[in-house]
């Protein structure tokens, strides 16, 4: 399997060297890594260059993210594609356990798990990952529509898979890699998980984040992205006629949206309430499964609260009873919670990430 490794790049030149050196510190190193610049103006692309044969520069001429993926990835030869961001760092054996998971699923997905980076006293340290670990009563497709997902940088692609998607939509201004990983696991692509190595997602600081991606969600153009992500969900699970099993996620989701919208953007809000009421939970089903919801958090919280009375007073026994019924009532999402766990490979929490600076300092021949 050849793995292709595709890197849009604007202005990154802080990380983009230690991108690049994390994936070339693979066990398993990838067969070509391709940066796409997408109209940089620092020293980004000479970093990256500096690194000689191993990385092709492409110019996406500031086209924007989905298009530089886009380019890459019809520049790229590979069975595999992998479309890191440039601020984030792979684990050195992600790409190895990567391969090995998707070698059993050819024509799927694979991922690993994720971490992100957070600069704390000056050092960018391994933190737990931001999203929940999926219930069990839920799928991966139920997951990414409820926000709980794998950064590009934890996935690779078969190029099958990728390909039956169409690429990366142009018109997406926010959540890109969720709207491409729903419409594929809409389609019925598999998506396989590895506990194996580990991808580190960078978390920018809060001085740096007005400027990010991300926070364009908090924008008109932002909000209208997500609605327009999912509206493209829908119809996808429409034309395969399995729309009722996503129903109630789709509707919590659209409420967010719509929380978010109503004060700042009344006509967007309208628009997340009419497809609720065309595609949407039913009232009585929804507020019924909210009910035992919040139902069940009230018992969790009501029985830790007891249980930390019993131990204060010393009835050790009679709390260790209530942990072993709270336990069983909520065995299916403890159970999930395996899903996160750590391999033998992965640093702890709060160590120093440096995986990738050898091979850029190597490089550049200078302290990075």
């Amino acid at each position: 399997m050849k793995i292709s490794v595709v890197i849009p790049c604007y202005n990154e030149e802080q990380y983009i060297g230690q991108a690049i050196g994390s994936i070339m510190e693979q066990t398993r190193p990838a067969d070509e890594i391709i940066v796409v610049d997408d109209g940089s103006d620092d020293r980004s692309t000479e970093i990256a260059g500096s690194f000689g044969k191993g990385v092709t520069i492409l110019s996406s001429g500031g086209g924007g993210a989905p298009l530089a993926r886009n380019m890459g990835a019809e520049y790229a030869s590979g069975d595999a594609l992998m479309f890191f961001d440039a601020d984030d760092v792979l684990g050195p054996h992600a790409m190895e356990a990567l391969t090995e998971q998707l070698e059993m699923n050819p024509d799927g997905i694979a991922a690993c798990q994720w971490f992100r980076l957070e600069k704390i006293n000056g050092l960018w340290v391994k933190r737990p990952r931001s999203c929940s670990p999926l219930s069990s009563e839920k799928d991966y497709l139920d997951g990414w529509i409820g926000e709980i997902y794998h950064p590009p940088c934890s996935v690779l692609w078969s190029r099958a898979a990728y390909e039956r998607t169409g690429g990366w939509d142009q018109e997406v201004r926010v959540n890109q890699d969720g709207d491409l990983m729903m419409r594929a696991l809409a389609d019925g692509t598999d998506l396989q998980i590895t506990q194996k190595g580990a991808a580190y997602y960078r978390r920018m600081p809060e001085e740096q984040l007005g400027a990010s991606q991300s926070a364009g969600r908090f924008k008109r153009t932002g909000r209208e992205s997500q609605i327009y992500v999912i509206l493209k969900v829908i119809k996808k699970l429409e034309e395969r006629e399995m729309l009722d099993d996503y129903r109630h996620s789709l509707t919590v989701e659209l409420n967010k949206i719509y929380m978010h919208c109503k004060d700042l953007y009344p006509d967007l809000a309208k628009e997340c309430r009419r497809v609720i009421r065309i595609y949407g939970e039913p009232g009585y089903i929804h507020s019924a499964k909210g009910i035992k919801k919040g139902f069940r958090s009230a018992v969790r919280a009501g029985s830790n609260r007891v249980a930390g009375l019993l131990n204060k007073i010393g009835l050790i026994v009679l709390r260790e009873w209530l942990s072993r019924i709270k336990n069983k009532m909520f065995s299916r999402e403890t159970a999930s919670s395996h899903e996160d766990s750590s391999d033998s490979t992965t640093p702890a929490i709060g160590e120093e990430i440096r995986y990738g600076l050898e091979a850029c300092q190597k490089a550049i021949g200078k302290e990075q």
